[in-house]
């Protein structure tokens, strides 16, 4: 048995190519690249990537560390499609950077010139460095952000059907720019909790990198008016996305009902199939 927990629907593009991007940068222009982070698309604005004087070297495909750093910067977002996978993609560099990772729950044995980190939820990641000449009672900085962004997010029943079309109710999560999600092939990503053999629950990611859902627009004869009043969906009505058709049952004496489990079965199993 599986059940779906913070699935988030996401808007798949092509991976963003570093070298397409240093190869239009100059000194003065802003670095304006399309990735995935969470679950949507953001644009990047990143002014002299890794500068440190007033004489900015030119930027080119092969150019060394500033190079580097944008090209580890898009592949991190690349990965980063919920903020699950965000932590997971951060935990994982953080150990080949040489950070220890710790327990909460266990006694730290803090040492001057350490670097260490741990996770909370899955979803959260708190690093730091401690200087070798730091002693007691010495000050700190801080630096934070969050790891989430607007998204659709499935409902704890996504499971619906309407018109012969196997559709997944959604809720909105965040201030998003809901018209752009129309008319998109759109993808799943998230966690889910799955009851291993011995009884106990388990934490796994899932990533489809693949169209599997999409939210359609009306044609023009069926909304006159769209060009003129402007395009005004209804959140909770028209932003459904449509899983597939329904099976044909071939049985006369059939009756549509509306669907039994909390989520599609097809839903379910393709999501499994890319536990990881």
């Amino acid at each position: 048995m599986a059940a779906i927990a913070r699935f988030q629907l996401l808007q798949p593009s092509s991976v963003v190519k570093p070298s397409v991007i240093l190869s239009k940068l100059s000194h003065s222009t802003p670095i304006k690249a399309l990735s995935l982070y969470g679950t949507r698309i953001r644009k990047l604005s990143v002014r002299r990537f890794c500068c440190a004087s007033d004489q900015t070297p030119e930027i080119s495909s092969n150019s060394g560390s500033c190079s580097s750093i944008v090209a580890d910067l898009l592949d991190y977002l690349n990965e980063s499609w919920t903020q699950f996978h965000a932590t997971a993609e951060a935990k994982r560099q953080l150990i080949a950077a040489g950070f220890h990772l710790l327990n909460e729950s266990d006694e730290w044995d803090l040492k001057p010139g350490g670097r260490y980190f741990f996770t909370r939820n899955m979803s959260c990641l708190v690093a730091f460095a401690i200087g070798e000449k730091y002693s007691t009672g010495s000050g700190f900085h801080v630096i934070a952000a969050h790891t989430d962004s607007p998204c659709l997010k499935l409902k704890p029943k996504s499971a619906s059907s309407k018109s012969a079309y196997l559709m997944v109710n959604v809720q909105t999560y965040g201030g998003g720019l809901w018209h752009t999600w129309f008319d998109r092939d759109l993808s799943v990503a998230g966690r889910v909790i799955v009851r291993g053999d011995d009884g106990s629950l388990l934490h796994k990611l899932v990533k489809i990198k693949r169209p599997l859902l999409r939210v359609p627009t009306l044609a023009i004869h069926l909304d006159r008016t769209v060009n003129t009043d402007g395009f005004k969906p209804n959140l909770e009505t028209h932003l459904i996305p449509l899983l597939a058709m329904k099976l044909e049952d071939g049985s006369a004496e059939h009756n549509p009902s509306p669907p039994k489990d909390a989520h599609h079965p097809l839903l379910m199993q393709v999501s499994l199939y890319f536990l990881f």
